[in-house]
């Protein structure tokens, strides 16, 4: 075995173990793995910042005091976020994505970093942007206005405090300018995100609509609407499946076709109401007595198709004896319970390098002799 060939019968045990390491790390759940994933890009965030608080501790422009402290806060919260969507507790609250709680965590930590910051402060500003900006893509709109205002209150409580104690680093009238600049912009933020929710939930109603939609354009090209057995159309497809199938060689299959015995006088004389209710129960008595793995659909006016799946030559009409044995015990029609229907059938398996109609036109040749022997019963050939 060449080194290629070595590659590529590794490479199944290469991808099986990336996946174990990810559901490990990341959950096997799409939707934690998700939260997984925002989690760990968040910690990411806080990595580069903790990173920035050490270099600004060692430069002496931040308060080598607290920068320890503040690093060790910021990993102790996202390890916490994390844990808790790993290990699955956030799954007790109604937002599980425990984006407003994360939020505010991060604000709390900006407002800290304000103050520890020195001269670099004004930047901690474009962090509190960019915590509104990650929340509005989580966070309903009502939790990015109480964040917004949350933010704004706090921000403006360590402005002030720095300010008082610290005027030369903090000027009164400059911390002044940086409060309107981010009253003015956090709000902004927040109306972006009640927009793009709004916008988020129509395109998510249309989408449903249009899936809805596409659903009832399926079923009616694909199902009879009065009986909702798979139509004329849909079952001349599954019958080209079924000889594709036998082609590459796959199992067997028979085909039936059944025609309502003098189906005509109960429509004379019942009326149609009543000859649509019959076509509707013999449906259902033949969803109900056939196997699971036949197919019966309706052929046009009271024929239907019966493919009959991995059927062995002398078991052909075994499922059609059970309908039978059904409508002649229990009546279709109750509003008109006197009425007991019979059917006649012709079957026929399907023969190798044979079209649809070729064994369609035996079955309905089947058919016929069972018509013409006196109904109520079915005809191999």
């Amino acid at each position: 075995m060449d080194a290629i060939e070595v590659g590529k019968a590794a490479r199944p045990v290469m991808a099986r173990a990336a996946q174990r390491i990810g559901d490990l790390v990341l959950s096997a759940d799409f939707k934690q793995r998700r939260r997984a994933i925002v989690a760990l890009m968040t910690a990411g965030v806080y990595a580069i910042c903790i990173v920035i608080l050490f270099y600004g501790g060692e430069r002496g422009i931040f308060d080598p005091g607290w920068t320890g402290v503040l690093a060790l806060a910021c990993g102790s919260v996202v390890t916490a976020f994390y844990a808790a969507i790993r290990s699955g507790f956030n799954l007790r609250f109604s937002a599980p994505s425990l984006a407003l709680p994360q939020a505010i965590c991060a604000q709390t930590l900006v407002a800290a970093a304000y103050m520890i910051a020195g001269p670099a402060h004004p930047s901690m500003l474009a962090l509190a942007a960019m915590v509104i900006v990650f929340g509005m893509f989580e966070m309903r709109t009502r939790y990015v206005w109480l964040l917004m205002r949350y933010t704004l209150v706090l921000m403006g409580a360590v402005m002030v405090w720095c300010a008082l104690h610290d005027p030369l680093t903090y000027p009164p009238e400059v911390e002044v300018i940086h409060y309107a600049i981010l009253a003015t912009v956090l709000p902004a933020i927040s109306s972006l995100s009640a927009q793009l929710r709004a916008m988020r939930e129509r395109l998510q109603k249309q989408k449903a609509e249009l899936e809805t939609a596409l659903e009832k354009i399926r079923r009616v090209a694909t199902l009879d609407e009065l009986t909702g057995l798979p139509n004329r159309r849909h079952m001349r497809e599954l019958l080209a499946e079924h000889i594709a199938r036998f082609d590459r060689g796959g199992p067997a299959f028979a085909v039936a076709l059944a025609d309502l015995d003098h189906f005509k006088s109960i429509n004379d004389r019942f009326g149609h109401a009543v000859g649509d209710d019959v076509l509707t129960g013999f449906a259902d008595r033949a969803r109900a007595h056939l196997r699971t793995t036949d197919i019966v659909g309706r052929w046009g006016g009271e024929e239907f198709v019966i493919i009959l799946a991995g059927s062995p030559p002398a078991d052909l009409d075994s499922g059609m004896e059970r309908m039978r044995r059904s409508l002649r015990d229990t009546p279709v029609c109750a509003d008109v319970p006197e009425i007991r229907l019979t059917f006649s059938a012709g079957v026929t398996p399907y023969r190798e390098g044979e079209s649809i109609d070729d064994v369609i036109e035996r079955a309905d040749k089947a058919l016929y002799d069972a018509k013409h022997a006196g109904r109520d019963r079915s005809v191999s050939r």
